[in-house]
C-alpha cells in the first residue's frame, strides 16, 4: 500500500513538473541548468579557466552570436526578393547578383567577428587549455559514436 501511495505521489510530481514546461528548479536562463551558458559553462570546468578568462570568452562567443543572429533578417530579405524574382514577368540576372552581392558581404562581415573573436579567446588561453579546447572541437559533440562507445555498430561483410 505504501509502494502505491509514493508511485502515485511520484506520477503527479512529474505531471506537475511537466505541466510548468522545466526539469530544473533554483536555474534561470542562462544559468548552469539552462540556456546558452551551460554549454559554456561545461566547456570552462574541462579548460579550467578563470573569471577573467570566461569573460573575454563569453564576450567573444556573444559577438558572434550578434553577428549570425543579425544575418536572420537578410534570410527573410532574401526569400521575399527571390520571390519577386520568380514573380516578374521576365528574370533579372543583375537583381540576383546583387542578391548574392548582398549575401557576399554579410558572410564577410561575420568572418571578420568570428576571426576576431577566435583572435580574442586563442590570446587568452594558454598553450594547455588552447591544446584541450582544438581536441574539444575536433572529437566534435558525438565523439562517442566516431571513437568508439557503448553504442557503436560494426558493419560484417
Amino acid at each position: 500500500m505504501i509502494g502505491f501511495v509514493f508511485g502515485a505521489a511520484c506520477l503527479f510530481g512529474l505531471i506537475a513538473m511537466a505541466r510548468r514546461g522545466r526539469w530544473h528548479h533554483g536555474y534561470g536562463r542562462g544559468g548552469f541548468g539552462h540556456g546558452p551558458r551551460r554549454f559554456l559553462n561545461r566547456i570552462f570546468s574541462r579548460l579550467e579557466t578563470s573569471p577573467s578568462q570566461e569573460k573575454v570568452i563569453v564576450s567573444a562567443v556573444e559577438d558572434v552570436r550578434g553577428a549570425v543572429f543579425a544575418l536572420r533578417g537578410e534570410a527573410e530579405a532574401t526569400r521575399s526578393e527571390i520571390a519577386r524574382l520568380l514573380a516578374d514577368e521576365s528574370f533579372d540576372p543583375e537583381r540576383l547578383g546583387a542578391l548574392f552581392a548582398r549575401h557576399d558581404d554579410a558572410i564577410r562581415q561575420l568572418r571578420e567577428k568570428l576571426a576576431g573573436s577566435m583572435a580574442q579567446v586563442h590570446a587568452t588561453l594558454d598553450g594547455t587549455q588552447r591544446a584541450s579546447l582544438a581536441r574539444l572541437i575536433d572529437e566534435g559533440p558525438f565523439w562517442r559514436r566516431r571513437h568508439g562507445g557503448p553504442y557503436r555498430q560494426t558493419v560484417s561483410i
